[in-house]
């Protein structure tokens, strides 16, 4: 009798912790299957597109480059790093504004456009100050940078897409 009593009472509590498992991974599925839905909220894939535009840490690896790549002497520094921080007081108040925005789409298609413009702005500013070869050189490493940036981007996609298709 003692033993029917056991082997009914384990097959209870195997019969519990097994509904106990099942009711909280449906609820961490449905959590998840949340998330991908707020995801792909407006909201969220512009904020993700501001982040992945980041022209300030683009001006700033610029200024490295400009500092350490070209090298300059400690003059044409001092002319060029008010251009610089006019340019990143310029780049983060726009950021801001886009974020800050309430129709998403438009605010990034204006926030292109005006990257767009600070940018020409900056590299005519810098043209003023930098000799024709300095200026080549920066050129240079800017797009050995870009480029580098984005290979990491397409081999991080890559993966990316490679890690669903194994899900």
């Amino acid at each position: 009798m003692k033993r029917k009593w056991f082997v009914l009472s384990t097959i209870a509590a195997i019969a519990m912790v097994g509904m106990f498992v099942f009711e909280n991974t449906a609820a961490a599925h449905r959590e998840v299957h949340n998330k991908r839905e707020y995801r792909k909220d407006n909201a969220r894939a512009t904020r993700d597109r501001i982040a992945r535009l980041n022209p300030v840490a683009t001006l700033n690896q610029s200024w490295i480059d400009l500092t350490f790549g070209v090298e300059l002497d400690t003059e044409t520094l001092a002319k060029v790093h008010p251009i610089y921080q006019k340019t990143r007081e310029t780049l983060q108040t726009q950021i801001k504004e886009a974020r800050e925005s309430d129709e998403k789409r438009e605010a990034v298609k204006k926030l292109r456009e005006s990257i767009k413009e600070t940018q020409t702005q900056f590299y005519a500013s810098l043209k003023e100050v930098l000799t024709e070869e300095q200026m080549t050189k920066l050129t240079e490493l800017t797009k050995k940078r870009r480029t580098e940036a984005r290979k990491r981007v397409n081999e991080l996609r890559r993966s990316q897409r490679e890690s669903r298709r194994h899900r």
